[in-house]
């Protein structure tokens, strides 16, 4: 990756360098190869030191020495005995070699510090706890980047209700249950992952934070710095980068007095309302980009992320038409569709063969700016014509997706009672 570069910059860059890249001079590809080395003899040291202490039963201390389940032990759902010669088993311990600059000694230290804090934590049983359909519902793990990296979504715009601020982080007790909401969401995000070499092995988190109070400002400081102090004690590697959007402007004087000390081991992108879709479908297909920020993606409907989307450009000042061909009578046609920018209006109409029948009128004038989805029951040969006009100077990006199914009568589905 790029580290010479301000991984906090409002406007990020998204090339990253390639590992192996031929270089350009000799010198650089000794330091090269050197690194390579050194890598591989920390990791092939953190390999031999992990066993010893795992066949010892030493790895944790003398708490946990008598453990007969300690050649057993697992992180992340990946063994740790480096014996049984598992790919994904170098991948962990590749993390917590970078994170600690390769450095084998602090590299170990920091696997038995992150095995006892689960274990006081009790992470274990995180799944096995409720936390109200309130926090329930502000947490996403939904759809990936072009990557593979699952993106994470923590909303927090319930927070501007005085009384759930209140009653959520108005006391110790309740922050500590939000902490332990947040890091059981960052554990589902863990089960994404398979550690897989040459596969994404870190998630994308997605932070909401419109019309965010000022008040929950001191709360979400005091809060965020307990859980990244914890994401990079003990959860190394696994964000890959977060994203905050809806961010108002004042907050860029809050991040710059508080936010950055906390996520400095980050790539962080702060992206202001208007930006959002377009900046987001930089890196994320429009079908795993959830529909409240510009995506086709959502929980439920008639597609699946699978089904893809067509591309088509809207120029400024420019009008443009998508036809769906419907020839086949008895059917139902389905439609997802989004632009970036909110200015772009639209309307749909079904457009019959037959020139002695009427047009109707589906939907119209509506602003895009999220996705739209509509479905049409076709009695008669005809199209889908969805008509487009942007008023602005700006060209726009238009994505959409539709599929025909046979339409089934409410009168012939079986009965379930």
């Amino acid at each position: 990756m790029d580290n010479d570069k301000d991984p906090h910059s409002p406007i990020e860059t998204f090339h990253d360098s390639i590992e192996g890249e031929p270089t350009q001079k000799k010198e650089g590809g000794a330091i090269a190869t050197e690194l390579r080395t050194k890598k591989r003899k920390a990791l092939n040291d953190l390999r031999s030191r992990l066993e010893d202490s795992i066949l010892n039963y030493s790895l944790i201390g003398e708490k946990y020495k008598a453990s007969e389940h300690l050649r057993e032990i697992e992180l992340w759902g990946v063994p740790l005995l480096p014996s049984r010669g598992l790919e994904r088993t170098d991948v962990i311990l590749k993390k917590f070699l970078k994170a600690k600059d390769y450095n084998v000694q602090n590299a170990f230290d920091m696997i038995a510090k992150t095995i006892m804090w689960r274990e006081e934590f009790n992470v274990g049983k995180l799944f096995d706890e409720t936390f109200g359909s309130d926090l329930d519902n502000i947490g996403y793990i939904e759809g990936k980047d072009k990557a593979g990296h699952p993106l994470c979504y923590q909303l927090f715009e319930i927070f501007k209700d005085k009384e759930t601020l209140r009653n959520r982080l108005g006391t110790k007790e309740s922050c500590d249950a939000f902490l332990r909401w947040r890091i059981k969401l960052m554990e589902g995000c863990v089960l994404k992952l398979d550690f897989k070499p040459d596969c994404a092995d870190s998630v994308i988190q997605i932070m909401d934070v419109k019309n965010i109070p000022r008040p929950f400002l001191n709360e979400l400081f005091l809060g965020s710095k307990k859980y990244f102090s914890i994401l990079q004690d003990n959860y190394p590697g696994i964000i890959y980068r977060i994203v905050i959007v809806n961010v108002p402007m004042w907050f860029f004087a809050f991040y710059t007095l508080n936010m950055r000390l906390m996520t400095r081991k980050y790539k962080v992108m702060y992206v202001k309302p208007s930006a959002i879709t377009e900046t987001l479908l930089k890196f994320i297909d429009p079908e795993h980009l959830l529909a409240p920020y510009g995506g086709l993606g959502r929980q439920g409907g008639e597609f699946s992320p699978d089904e893809k989307a067509t591309e088509q450009k809207l120029k400024g000042y420019a009008t443009d038409n998508i036809e769906i061909p419907t020839k086949e009578v008895g059917m139902t046609v389905y439609w997802d569709i989004t632009v970036t920018g909110n200015d772009v209006t639209y309307k749909e109409e079904f457009v019959p063969e037959d020139e002695g029948s009427y047009s109707v009128l589906v939907q119209t004038g509506i602003q895009i700016g999220r996705m739209t989805s509509n479905s049409f029951h076709v009695s008669e040969p005809g199209k889908i014509l969805i008509t487009l006009a942007n008023p602005s100077s700006k060209n726009r990006k238009v994505f959409y997706r539709y599929k025909i199914k046979p339409f089934v009568p409410m009168h012939t589905l079986p009965n379930t009672d």
